[in-house]
Order: C-alpha cells, then sequence, then structure tokens
C-alpha cells in the first residue's frame, strides 16, 4: 500500500503530471461502493463496470472524481488552506446567507452540519478533482464504527448497509508463488495514465471532462460572485469566489 501511494504522489506531484494536474486536490485510499450525492439518494456505485460499458480503453484504470473522500484520503496544502478560508467565508455570512445554494442539484446541500458540504461546494466552483484507484481491493475502509453517522451498537448494523461502506481491504505484500497483492503491475500499462487519459466523473458519477466541469463551476461563479475570473484560474484565493455581488 505504501508503495502504490508513494508512487501516486510521485507521479502527480513531481513527475509528469504535475503540470497538469493543478485541479487535483488529493488522492484517495478509499474505493466507494455508493454514489452518496444524487438527490434521489445512494446509488450502487462500481467504476469497473462503468469503465467497460462506456468506450474507457482499460476498466481497471484510476480515475478522477469530483467527490471529496472523508475516509482515508490524502489532501493537498494548497487546496486545503483554500477551503479552510473558503469554510471561515461561508459560515461568517459576510457576503452569502448559509442557506444558499451553491452547487445546483446535489444531496449535500441538506447536509447543515457536515463540512463536506461546504469542500463539495469549492470544489463545484473551482472544478476540482481528487484521484481514486481503481483496484479489486481498497487501500482503505470504513468499519461502520459509532460516530456521526453510526448511533448505536455497530454490530446492529445490517450486513447490507455494512457491504457498503466496509470494503475488503488490500492484503500487505505477498512472496508467495501462490499468493500476490494487487500492486503497480495491475495499472493500465503498469504505470499511472497520463493526465488527459484520466476519466473525470463529476458529482454524480457522471462521465465528463475537465472542461465541462471547469465551464460548470466558472458559469456558476458569475452568477454568485462580484468578481469576474478566468475560466481557468488557480490562485487558490477563496475571497474571489464569494465577493459581494454589486
Amino acid at each position: 500500500m505504501v508503495s502504490i501511494l508513494t508512487y501516486f504522489l510521485s507521479m502527480v506531484r513531481y513527475g509528469p503530471l504535475s503540470q497538469h494536474a493543478r485541479p487535483l486536490f488529493g488522492v484517495s485510499l478509499y474505493q466507494p461502493r455508493n454514489l452518496e450525492l444524487r438527490v434521489e439518494g445512494r446509488v450502487p456505485f462500481d467504476p469497473r463496470i462503468m469503465f467497460a460499458i462506456s468506450d474507457i480503453p482499460d476498466f481497471r484504470t484510476p480515475y478522477l472524481f469530483q467527490v471529496p473522500c472523508s475516509w482515508g484520503a490524502i489532501y493537498f496544502p494548497e487546496h486545503f488552506r483554500e477551503f479552510h478560508d473558503y469554510l471561515a467565508l461561508r459560515l461568517s455570512e459576510a457576503t452569502h446567507n448559509i442557506t444558499e445554494t451553491i452547487v445546483p442539484d446535489i444531496r449535500s446541500n441538506r447536509w447543515t452540519r457536515s463540512w463536506k458540504k461546504y469542500l463539495n461546494e469549492l470544489v463545484y466552483l473551482r472544478g476540482y478533482v481528487m484521484l481514486y484507484p481503481n483496484y479489486d481491493l481498497s487501500l482503505a475502509t470504513n468499519h461502520v464504527e459509532i460516530g456521526v453517522h453510526v448511533k448505536g451498537n455497530p454490530q446492529d448494523v445490517p450486513e447490507t448497509v455494512r457491504r457498503q461502506y466496509d470494503v475488503p481491504l488490500m492484503p500487505l505484500p505477498s512472496f508467495s508463488r501462490e499468493t500476490r497483492a494487487p500492486g503497480l503491475l495491475e495499472l493500465p500499462g503498469e504505470s499511472l495514465p497520463a493526465w488527459d487519459d484520466l476519466p473525470v466523473l463529476d458529482f454524480w458519477g457522471t462521465i465528463t471532462s475537465h472542461e465541462e466541469i471547469t465551464r460548470r463551476g466558472h458559469d456558476r461563479h458569475q452568477l454568485l460572485s462580484g468578481c469576474l475570473l478566468p475560466l481557468t484560474q488557480f490562485s487558490y484565493d477563496a475571497r474571489e469566489l464569494l465577493c459581494p455581488r454589486t
């Protein structure tokens, strides 16, 4: 797991992808089993099946997803600093009422106590994405323990619900001839694909493009803010996203 994560980080931060990956705000270790942001509620999600029936050359490819992961992920400092400033501005209501809809048609608009609601807003306005692995097994899991979403005894959580979150973990590397852990060689072409070859998924799990999610965020920003920005803007300054309207 450490070798896979180190490889991903070196490629996107210091390798060939670094020149194109300014919209990349982090790397997920968790592989989600459902889409949670459609207004109608959670629906099952399997990127391998989606890619296999689409025009994606290799269904095993890692992908770029607008949904932030909070169950095992690495966030890059410039994006998270921007989010910290964005959250402070939103909660202060200095320019926009806290109830104002920033992202249209997304389920997290109902999450009144979740920090991810506001991270979703920032990601949408900027056209940001997170890199997700796409192995048979995950690099992180959710054990469905007591917390915000589990109030009672975790043992009482139905197995059908548990399977949506507690995903099988990738084992430690094995040198046995009988078993071999998944790893770097199971990437398409035994390496991380080029930036433009990584599929892009929006918040709702639809295959899209960098151009499309950037345009959506830009158009929404023009409606919400008094500041005019270029279509591609990576200043990491949250203040320009929430300028007072004149």
